[in-house]
């Protein structure tokens, strides 16, 4: 059975051709898409019937017409007309491309995702060579060291930066496995610094290097050792007793998902009172510069800067010569 996800893909590409070929019989729709039969029947008469540009008023609506075993659409022309793509929609696209190129390995000048990306760069003024994609923390030291690791079965030091308390600190590691969790690389491990399980963002290893010993094997595989395709006792560690409340914008409500929080209040003017721990004044003070110039601290705990988030911009400033 196909997903929703592919199923989709293949009406996306079913409405261009279907326009460009003046129709086909069903047989060849199968074919083509690999669409099972009665699944493609029921999604073009009762999902892509019902698709259209807005105001989605009838007259908008995709004409499905099904005769004879025989497929035609009309009323869907402005599927089959180039798309018209902003600037930041250009660039988005050419970067992507550029990452598939890396993926597949292909840089040839005759291929033909080489000339489709030349084009959309064409269309922006820019050349894609200009355009550098970074290979992020696969394509560094750290990463190949790990693997190393991994494979040969050896312990790990480590110098891992901790964002929340804002230090690094030098471990002994034995690694377990990497994964990824919302987009970043982890590496599972049973850290003997802090005798217990850890989980390592790979992009805040700032250093590690292979020891000369084996991981002890028979010890971790004693271990309750959670799956690390999807890890989630991350290595954050918050104060107790630290906490403030914050005063912010409905559109700041991102920091309600991203973090621990003891309570949410919906206050007036759409805005919300989150009272959340706090690790560090330094931490505090990133977060509060993330957020709406509007945001506050309206309570904090005994050791918490409410002004943090002026401190930290005032700190970064001065580097520049710019405080006064």
């Amino acid at each position: 059975m196909l997903k929703a996800t592919e199923r989709l893909e293949r009406l996306v590409s079913m409405v261009p051709w279907l326009i460009e070929n003046n129709g086909a019989t069903i047989d060849e729709l199968v074919d083509r898409f690999q669409y099972p039969r009665e699944t493609m029947l029921n999604d073009l008469t009762k999902v892509l019937f019902f698709v259209g540009p807005h105001p989605h008023t009838p007259d908008n609506l995709i004409e499905i017409n099904l005769q004879d075993d025989e497929v035609w659409i009309s009323q869907a022309n402005y599927l089959a007309r180039p798309l018209n793509l902003t600037y930041a929609e250009a660039f988005s696209l050419l970067a992507k491309g550029k990452m598939l190129l890396q993926l597949i390995d292909e840089d040839s000048a005759h291929s033909s995702l080489v000339s489709a990306l030349d084009k959309v760069a064409n269309c922006i003024g820019a050349n894609q060579e200009q355009v550098v994609i970074d290979p992020g923390v696969r394509g560094s030291e750290i990463y190949s060291i790990t693997n190393e690791s991994l494979l040969n079965s050896k312990k790990m030091t480590i110098t891992y930066y901790s964002f929340n308390e804002d230090y690094s600190s030098n471990r002994t590691i034995q690694p377990l496995g990497l994964g990824i969790n919302d987009r970043y690389l982890y590496l599972r491990a049973y850290c003997e610094t802090a005798s217990d399980l850890r989980t390592f963002r790979m992009d805040r290893i700032i250093h590690a290097e292979i020891s000369n010993e084996d991981i002890d094997i028979e010890f971790l595989e004693g271990l309750e050792v959670e799956p690390t395709q999807n890890p989630i006792d991350l290595d954050f560690q918050f104060s107790v007793e630290g906490r403030a409340t914050l005063l912010v914008k409905k559109s700041d409500s991102w920091i309600v998902s991203k973090y621990p929080t003891h309570s949410v209040i919906e206050k007036e003017n759409n805005m919300l009172e989150v009272t959340l721990p706090v690790s560090s004044n330094i931490w505090l003070g990133r977060l509060l510069l993330q957020l709406d110039p509007g945001a506050s601290v309206i309570k904090a705990a005994s050791g918490v800067d409410s002004d943090a988030g002026y401190s930290l911009a005032k700190r970064i400033l001065s580097r520049y010569g710019l405080d006064d």
